[in-house]
């Protein structure tokens, strides 16, 4: 997650498929005004798109050596 504020990960197995989790709670700092909140919830997103990516990959490459 190389630039990303590694709050958000996932996890795969072969039963139930991937799953995203929270790695970090508080999931933010404290904000106290709008350029803070949004700064923070862009970082969020930023994080859970790095995510996406990742667990796309994982999950072909789990169906890719599956047998069904």
């Amino acid at each position: 997650m190389a630039g990303t504020v590694k709050v958000f990960d996932f996890e795969i197995n072969g039963l139930s498929g991937a799953t995203v989790i929270a790695v970090r709670e508080p999931l933010t700092p404290g904000c106290i005004s709008d350029g803070e909140i949004d700064s923070n919830i862009q970082l969020l997103k930023a994080d859970l798109d790095a995510v996406a990516a990742r667990m796309k990959a994982a999950v072909r490459k789990q169906n890719a050596g599956s047998d069904f």
